[in-house]
This record gives structure tokens, sequence and C-alpha cells, in this order.
């Protein structure tokens, strides 16, 4: 009895220990410079006043565009998933140079993943961004 305890407690210890190794992810934090890109699209668009966040899954590239002159920056904020749901990677891609501007990004992600984007303004350099000013989520398979 005592050996199906333990066979029992070791295997629930190895689980949780998959399980939560599997769920954690390194949030990748980029900052887009380019002002160019190689992908011809057809381009993913959320925009509102303050932000406006396009994909394209050719190529994988994000653009971000600042809209308002408020003193924040700008980011896309992403999520990658695989067929089972689980998050695999996610990270946020920011854009420092103000109103007016915008600049690319490129990843390299997962073909037959699932892919949840939004564009928001926020404090560059913080996790603070005002939800107001962030687009719809969007969805896509890349």
């Amino acid at each position: 009895m005592k050996r199906i305890a333990t066979v029992a407690a070791a295997a629930a210890a190895a689980f949780t220990l998959f399980t939560s190794q599997a769920s954690a992810i390194d949030w990748e934090h980029d900052v887009a410079i380019a002002t160019t890109t190689s992908s011809p699209g057809p381009w993913q668009v959320e925009g509102n006043i303050f932000v406006s966040g396009l994909f394209a899954s050719n190529g994988d590239w994000f653009k971000v565009n600042d809209l308002e002159a408020d003193g924040e920056s700008v980011f896309i904020m992403w999520e990658l998933r695989n067929d089972s749901g689980v998050l695999v990677r996610g990270g946020k891609i920011w854009m420092t140079k103000g109103k007016g501007e915008g600049r690319y990004q490129n990843k390299n992600f997962t073909e037959g993943y699932n892919l949840k984007w939004r564009a928001c303004a926020g404090e560059y350099g913080s996790t603070w961004y005002d939800a107001f000013t962030c687009t719809q989520y969007a969805y896509t398979e890349v």
C-alpha cells in the first residue's frame, strides 16, 4: 500500500513539473525600427483613434502606427498558441517614434499555429497601458 502511494505521489509531482514547464514562456520584447517590409500582404488591420496595428501572415510581419500626440508609445501585444491551445510564445512590439510614425517588426512563427494580437498605447518600459486605447483582438492562423 505504501508503495502505491509513493508511486502515485511521484506521478503527481512529475505531472505538475511537466505541465508547469510547458506553460511557462519567456515573453519577447521588441522595438520596431524597420521603415519598410518585404511582405506583399495581404494585411489584417485593427485600429482606433489612438493606434493602428497590422499583421501580414505572409512573412509574419507586424506594423504599429501612433495616431495620437499623447506622450505615450504604442505597441502590439501578441500571443501564439499551438493546435491544443497551449500558449507557446508571446510578447510586445513597441514603436516609440511618436505621432504620425509607424514601424515594422518581423517575427518567425510556427506555421499552422494561432495568433491573437491587438494594438495599444502605453508607457514604454513599463507594464502600464490604458485598455481604453487598445484595438479589438484580431485572430489568425499563421
